[in-house]
């Protein structure tokens, strides 16, 4: 019996880690799927849920950590079995109503206390299992039981692979009730197979308690507190990377477990890899390939408005950085005496990184800046290495800067042109002490050649710089703007430039000898984007935008990252470099009067002046994440004015005024607030009721001393009910509205859960008899109207369907209205009649096959697919000649995913 206790326990105990890990990973975005709805769709569910995860996977290490200290397996394997079958008495898996309705003032608590009291047994005692059975596996007496570390790389495997089967499989297929049903009868499968091996490892000994074997010295299993550190560290970073990366992907699609998940699952790989028999032939690989990835990264969350370059740019950055970390994190871990105790420091240290990510960054930031410190952190876990190119180390680094020193400026004087010659002023200045602090053992002629030309070139920048009028000429021809340089000082400023780059160029190729100073090899990086972009300007004028320059600052500091790899400091400084390149684009432009960040996402109010002209009033623009929620004019006579998609010009205020028209006065209800545009397209008799589950949208948009005053002008006596709309609609009486206008996003997405057709049918409810929803489904990736449209079939009501295109208004240009897609539903035919739509776009959307959205079943892969694939765009514009058909004389409307992102 023992010897087939020994030789049956590898596959067995590898099973039971495998099923264990899949079912505990698939428990965390089925739960999410559940809870997500009644906190108003926003990602920060999730990210506040993987913290709870993984403080509760700490509770069950810290308990294995602490039974597997217990000599005797029998005792060990009754006492988990009491444990499993107390935590199975909370399920099936549901969201307990013990703390009452969700709070708006603090939802990141209450989520807590639910998923505490909801799942958070189950969870911690199934969590247990990994490191429990390796502690029983390193007993069995197996030759290979001194390293059951490869064990954890089934575990990870397995949670890898429940994680991808939820998206794929497991939430198109089944609905919530199902997934929980057999989420319970999955939980008391493995249940029994951790009794299995129990048995086994008892077995295999013949029931006699077993020390672990190992083949280590006698002080092996020292450990000290720096290494426990250090492993803590290791394992914080990935964690946090992996929420701020989720957190930022999700906040522009949808909060939805397919794009929660992917980032976990990647997360796990890189376990899966780094424990794997044989990562340490990685290692060298992974260094060479991260500091590529990190490159990718940077430029695709720049280039953000390529949903799939950018997606796939940020989890390989991802990915390879935490892959970085947890190399470094296998290579450190002890004797299999210690096994547990490394995994509880594993597990503490995952749970400082998520709380940091989810908890204290909300708080201590106004907006996702753990994401890039992550990224940097993660650098440090590199070694340190010699490089032979060390000029050229240094040289990268102050080029770095540089580029950071340009858009501090450009955030300080907009024009461009301004911009670069400040900024070539400086470079100038830096070339001449990169020559003046050069290699003395170089030859003379080139070193004052070097100096010469270094100040030649000052002397041409500092007059262009006094006479930047007279010597860049602006004309604008056939309507867009030209920038001429007066030659021949165009021709000047190009071959001093060149000539100072090659000397610039070939300083830092050099091979540094023993006591020469660093100082000039920091110049020559200084002064090299400088001369780069004076060229540029003379080349490509008018067309060098801040973009360009960006554009062009990002590879700069891709190559800082690159040459710096061996230097893990400095490596890290530079990506946090190029990411206040990047902020400070973003910024530029428009003053920022308030920035702040909650639980439901980062709001900004940006003020667009035109310094050129006094005339134009000054435009206030509500960004929440990256999509514009509302703009407003602050002039008087022009606040009232509702700009972007709540023009009456756009498919969402024509819907909107047309509701409101079918009788003397009206009454609205409007989820979510946003800028509150949408008060002043309604008259002076007419009542509001906002859904807002935000405070600190009402807080700038309703309330008195706010950044907007739409509402406080056009709907002072408006009442605000705060909370999630799905859950306070549904406490109005029925057939309380004439317009519902459904208007809820978490910067470009979505929340499902507003669009299923339990909510719809609710929405109809509370609509009067001649009553109707408005639903706004502009979206950059979702194919929304597709899926608006099956709900609508499926419960019986009558649609009609409109995408307006983008126009500019004085003073605003195209801020006067964005593309607005737009869905208007109805009871029946008749009141659909009633409405008096200006427009003839108006038409029936025939929803496509399959079932609708519903509570209990929501197919956001689907929406995606189809909004990505172009399957949408050829539902609404058939004529297209990429659509099979041909395209229609007149001018083609904007597409429903016309991006707004700023």
């Amino acid at each position: 019996m023992q010897a087939l206790a020994r030789r049956a326990a590898a596959p067995i105990f590898a099973l039971a880690l495998f099923s264990s890990a899949a079912l505990i990973f698939v428990l965390q975005p089925l739960f999410g799927r559940m809870v997500t709805p009644l906190l108003g769709g926003s990602p920060a569910v999730w990210n506040t849920s993987m913290a709870f995860f993984q403080a509760a996977l700490l509770v069950g290490y810290l308990y294995a950590h602490l039974l597997a200290r217990v000599r005797d397996l029998r005792v060990q394997a009754v006492v988990h079995a009491i444990v499993l079958l107390a935590a199975w008495l909370v399920l099936p898996v549901h969201v307990t109503n013990a703390l009452g309705a969700p709070s708006s003032e603090h939802p990141a608590l209450w989520l807590v206390g639910v998923l505490a009291l909801s799942v958070g047994a189950p969870f911690a005692a199934a969590s247990a299992t990994a490191p429990l059975l390796q502690a029983w596996y390193a007993r069995t007496g197996r030759a290979d039981a001194h390293d059951p570390y490869y064990l954890y790389a089934a575990s990870n495997l397995g949670s890898f692979i429940g994680l991808l089967a939820y998206p794929a499989l497991i939430e198109p297929l089944l609905g919530a009730q199902a997934q929980s049903s057999a989420w319970t009868a999955g939980y008391l499968l493995v249940a029994a197979m951790v009794v299995l091996c129990a048995g086994m490892a008892v077995s295999a000994n013949d029931g006699a308690p077993a020390p672990v074997k190992t083949d280590a010295a006698p002080d092996a299993g020292a450990v000290t507190w720096r290494e426990r550190l250090y492993w803590m560290a290791a394992a914080a970073v990935p964690s946090a990377l992996s929420l701020g990366v989720t957190l930022h992907i999700s906040t522009d699609v949808a909060s939805a477990p397919m794009l929660w998940v992917i980032p976990l699952a990647l997360y796990l790989a890189t376990f899966v890899i780094a424990f794997a028999r044989g990562s340490e032939k990685l290692i060298g690989s992974t260094l060479f390939i991260h500091p590529f990835a990190l490159a990718l990264l940077l430029a695709s969350y720049y280039a953000s408005g390529n949903w799939t370059f950018s997606v796939a740019g940020i989890l390989a950055g991802f990915f390879f950085s935490a892959l970085i970390c947890h190399l470094a994190l296998a290579q450190s871990r002890p004797d299999a005496s210690r096994l547990t105790e490394f995994y509880l420091y594993v597990s503490l240290g995952g749970v400082l990184g998520g709380a940091f990510a989810a908890l204290l960054a909300p708080v201590i930031f106004n907006n996702v800046y753990e994401y890039p410190l992550a990224l940097a952190a993660a650098c440090l876990f590199r070694p340190r290495a010699q490089n032979d190119m060390p000029r050229l180390m240094d040289a990268s680094v102050a080029a770095a800067v540089m580029i950071a020193v340009l858009f501090v400026i450009l955030n300080v004087r907009t024009a461009v042109i301004d911009s670069v010659i400040i900024v070539g002023a400086l470079g100038a200045a830096c070339s001449m002490v990169a020559a003046g602090w050069g290699d003395e053992r170089r030859p003379a002629p080139f070193r004052y050649a070097f100096l010469g030309a270094a100040a030649v070139h000052a002397a041409i920048v500092i007059w262009i710089a006094f006479h930047l009028d007279a010597i860049f000429v602006r004309s604008i021809v056939e309507g867009s703007g030209q920038l001429e340089i007066q030659q021949p000082w165009g021709l000047v400023l190009i071959g001093s430039s060149m000539l100072v780059l090659m000397f610039v160029v070939h300083g830092t190729t050099q091979n540094r000898r023993e006591g020469d100073s660093p100082i000039a090899d920091f110049a020559c990086g200084a002064a090299l984007p400088t001369l780069l972009f004076l060229i540029m300007q003379v080349l490509v004028g008018a067309r060098l935008t801040p973009q360009l320059l960006v554009t062009v600052g990002i590879l700069l500091c891709a190559f800082g990252v690159f040459f710096n790899r061996g230097r893990p400091i400095v490596m890290a400084a530079v990506v946090l470099t190029s990411f206040v390149v990047i902020f400070l684009e973003d910024a530029r432009g428009a003053r920022i009067i308030t920035q702040e960040r909650s639980f439901f996402g980062v709001l900004r109010t940006r003020v667009m002046d035109d310094p050129s002209d006094p005339a134009v009033p000054p435009l206030r623009i509500l960004l929440h994440g990256t999509t514009i929620h509302g703009a407003q004019l602050a002039a008087p006579g022009l606040t009232r004015l509702p700009l972007t998609y709540y023009h009456p010009r756009t498919a969402l205020g024509e819907a909107i005024l047309a509701g409101l028209s079918t009788g003397d006065s009206s009454n609205m209800a409007l989820i979510g607030l946003g800028a509150g545009s949408s008060a002043c397209l309604t008259r002076p008799d007419d009542r509001l009721t906002i859904f807002e589950i935000d405070p600190a949208v009402v807080r700038l948009a309703a309330e008195p001393g706010g950044d907007f005053t739409y509402v406080p002008e056009c709907q002072p006596n408006a009442r605000i009910v705060l909370g999630d709309a799905r859950l306070r609609i549904a406490e109005e009486p029925n057939g309380e509205f004439d317009v519902i206008v459904v208007d809820a996003f978490s910067s470009d997405a979505i929340p499902a859960h507003l669009l299923t057709a339990e909510a719809i049918q609710t929405y109809l409810d509370k609509t009067s008899d001649r009553g109707i929803v408005v639903l706004h489904l502009s979206n950059r990736n979702l194919a929304l109207v597709s899926e608006a449209a099956r709900v609508a079939r499926d419960i019986g009501a009558f649609t009609q369907y409109r995408i307006s295109d983008r126009f500019e208004q004085p003073y605003v240009s195209y801020y006067g209205g964005l593309a607005a897609s737009v869905m208007i539903v109805a009871k029946s035919p008749e009141i659909m009649s009633r409405l008096a739509l200006p427009s003839g776009g108006w038409r029936a959307f025939e929803a496509p096959e399959g079932p609708g959205w519903t509570d209990d079943y929501i197919n956001v892969p689907r929406a995606l697919w189809e909004g990505l694939s172009g399957a949408e765009n050829c539902r609404i514009y058939p004529w297209l000649r990429e659509c099979g058909g041909e395209p229609a004389a007149q001018e083609t409307p904007a597409a429903p995913t016309d991006p707004t992102q700023q």
